[in-house]
């Protein structure tokens, strides 16, 4: 999961940036639908990518590591 936190935090940028692109700027048509639903889709994924990260995996990791400790 470590590897895919580079991959998720550039996914969240790039979900920022591209709503903060469709707010403020006039676009064609194609754009200006096309944009916020690509961010949304990159947001929702990244969010729920990060927290999976923090409540899943990280605690899990700790507890497996006091584990070992225990067992040696």
């Amino acid at each position: 999961m470590i590897k895919n936190l580079p991959l998720l935090i550039s996914l969240l940028i790039l979900g920022i940036s591209s709503s903060r692109i469709s707010m403020n700027g006039h676009l064609p048509a194609f754009f200006e639908w096309t944009l916020p639903i690509m961010s949304i889709v990159l947001n929702a994924t990244a969010v729920i990518g990060l927290s999976l990260h923090l409540f899943v995996y990280k605690p899990m990791k700790q507890a497996e590591d006091n584990l070992n400790e225990v067992i040696k």
